[in-house]
């Protein structure tokens, strides 16, 4: 019997209690070795009979500009010279846009790769970049002041508020040891990794805080990557070096940091001075975290992950955990309600694709793309493959959707990192933005190479070190607007800064940095200087801002919220989870398109542990502010 040939069984073996985990191994054991056996695969949702297979192209307005020179966004990512190919350089870093001084408006983290690691050891600390948005819409560089150094090489990063004081306090992912910095207020964070009790020595990867447990503390969930040691790798069918690939190395277990800092006591003398037990606004409140991996399951598993994203998969009211892995089948941890999760990616059909392929997962998109009031999951693959997009399904599984959504050949050119859902064009529906950049030099497949749009896309920012190493390398960025029925047309347009300039990109955050209701991106480059895309379309439609808060918990951000926009027979469903994409964080804000909409009826908020409120807030084109009240 192949799980994927029947739902019911399929359904009837992921509820099995706690107590029969013993007996869901033997079946999923059983299930996996049927499909070998009868050569099934994981179904695909097939195209409408006259569907296109692939998204046609539509020549479109501008969307984004680079503005980073003239906003004040100076940053350059550093490597080493070209020449060493040390893996975690093309791999590439991240990046986040959050309000770390809480004024409203959002600042600008870049993640620093770093430089001397050729030579067998860094020759000077690597500094994280930290941009304040002041008044004018401009940014200061404020790096000194807040102080992200490190002796790692910078990956990924992850923004939350994990003391409960209500201000964001910052986690970089690392080849090296891990750093969790506190806010303190005044633009200064304080490096409190080992007095919390964080200790990742693998190489991290993509990160997200989520409260797993349901006790109004965030925890932490880090994707580690591959046990590295630097060898020499060629070019596929001879040649020169090349970057190596993940087949090469052993997968790592990803990490669970459990925050305890609620449990902590004054007298527990292994606990710092400054805690506190409940939630308030002192910036002084230390943070404690016990590391459950091995006990939560987590640990029981290796691959090679890059992306990840944690939200309820199966509408159980718990947080799950899913795992973007390179050249390996994903993984789908379901939260199992008591402090452990059990791996079901395959049962639930997202650990390969329709064929039945383990493909190369870098970053990760949630939304819902088909208007079901459940998440949807996209993930960007290397060139010679397809992206995939997972449609949910109601019984709580999952089934590749590519093809029908006509995502299937427009990417396959492409090696694809930082991704996000978002409506760019204010029409009502999530679109789609992708960060592209080969990982292998493409003299070497030359049927990868990307088609370019126009003569713009001759553009292209070499590194300083020299100009000529990345090039090859480098791919222009994507666009694929949504028709409304979750079909995509890619978007041509010669002057778009992301279509039309060849990068190296990796991390990508998206938010409103302007503050004008649409969505602009941060996109971190290997070996160049970081963009800053403004939207800069003409209004199109309505719009929604949402923050969605607890003072309860010292009126941070609830991660985990799912929120609906109510209007007539439509429905927006988001959630709210800024830890996706690759390697970066996305403002914490819900944002949400509403077309010709101009009123809406209510907001519906689901709280993690399972209640729901109603805001009977009307207006559009503005920000609200979904205050949790007290029990």
């Amino acid at each position: 019997m192949c799980p994927d040939s029947n739902r019911r069984e399929r359904l009837r073996i992921t509820r099995l209690s706690n107590s029969s985990r013993g007996g869901l191994r033997y079946l999923l054991g059983v299930g996996i070795a049927c499909c070998l056996i009868a050569s099934c695969r994981p179904r695909a949702i097939e195209p409408r009979r006259g569907a296109a297979t692939s998204a046609s192209q539509t020549a479109g307005p501008v969307f984004f500009v680079d503005r980073a020179a003239e906003v004040g966004i100076d940053f350059q990512h550093e490597t080493d010279p070209p020449g060493s190919y040390f893996l975690p350089e093309i791999m590439g870093s991240g990046c986040a846009l959050f309000d770390f001084d809480r004024d409203e408006d959002l600042d600008v983290l870049i993640v620093n790769l770093g430089t001397g690691y050729s030579a067998g050891g860094m020759s000077r600390a690597v500094t994280h970049r930290l941009f304040e948005q002041v008044a004018s819409g401009r940014f200061i560089d404020v790096s000194e002041r807040a102080g992200f150094v490190s002796q790692s090489l910078g990956m990924g990063v992850a923004i939350g508020d994990v003391n409960n004081d209500g201000w964001p306090d910052v986690y970089f992912t690392s080849y090296g040891p891990d750093q969790l910095f506190l806010n303190r207020q005044g633009g200064r964070f304080d490096d409190v990794t080992a007095a919390a009790g964080i200790d990742n020595r693998h190489w991290g990867a993509s990160a997200c805080f989520v409260d797993f447990d349901r006790d109004g503390w965030l925890d932490l969930f880090v994707a580690n990557y591959v046990d590295y040691h630097d060898r020499v790798c060629t070019r596929v069918g001879g040649g020169g070096r090349d970057y190596c690939g993940p087949h090469l190395f052993s997968g790592t277990a990803a990490k669970l940091f459990r925050n305890v800092t609620g449990e902590m006591t004054l007298t527990n003398a292994r606990a710092p001075t400054d805690v506190t037990l409940t939630s308030g606004d002192t910036p002084n409140r230390a943070a404690r975290f016990q590391d459950v991996s091995m006990e939560s399951g987590i640990a029981s598993q290796r691959g090679p992950g890059l992306g990840v994203a944690a939200a309820d998969f199966n509408a159980d009211g718990w947080p799950d955990l899913y795992v973007a892995n390179d050249q390996t089948a994903n993984f789908l941890w379901i939260n199992q309600h008591n402090g452990t999760f059990v791996e079901e990616a395959i049962l639930r059909g997202c650990a390969y694709d329709a064929q039945g392929n383990a493909q190369a997962s870098m970053g990760v998109a949630l939304g819902d793309l088909d208007n079901d009031a459940d998440l949807d999951i996209f993930l960007t693959h290397l060139d010679g493959e397809r992206n995939t997009l997972y449609l949910s399904q109601p019984n709580g599984s999952f089934e590749d959707a590519t093809i029908a959504a006509g995502l299937g050949s427009v990417s396959q050119p492409f090696t694809g990192f930082g991704t996000a859902f978002l409506d760019i064009d204010l029409d009502g529906d999530e679109d789609l933005v992708i960060a592209n950049g080969h990982v292998k030099r493409p003299d070497a497949a030359k049927r990868t190479e990307s088609p370019r749009i126009g003569a713009g896309a001759s553009r292209s920012t070499k590194s300083p070190f020299t100009p000529d190493f990345w090039s090859p390398y480098r791919q222009r960025g994507q666009i694929l607007l949504n028709d409304g029925e979750a079909k995509f047309n890619e978007l041509i347009a010669e002057g778009d800064d992301l279509l039309t300039t060849e990068h190296l990109s990796r991390g990508l955050a998206v938010g409103d940095i302007d503050n004008d209701g649409d969505l602009d991106l941060v996109v971190n480059r290997i070996g160049a200087r970081a963009a800053v895309f403004m939207n800069e379309i003409p209004r199109r439609g309505h719009w929604l801002s949402i923050k969605v808060v607890d003072p309860q918990l010292g009126g941070r951000t609830v991660y985990g919220a799912m929120v609906t926009v109510v209007a007539g027979e439509r429905r927006w469903i988001r959630c709210l989870q800024p830890g996706t994409s690759y390697l970066s964080s996305h403002d914490s804000r819900i944002h949400v398109g509403l077309g010709t909409i101009d009123r809406i009826e209510r907001i519906e908020v689901k709280w993690p542990e399972g209640t729901q409120t109603e805001f009977h807030v009307t207006e559009v084109d503005r920000e609200h502010v979904l205050a949790r009240k007290p029990d």
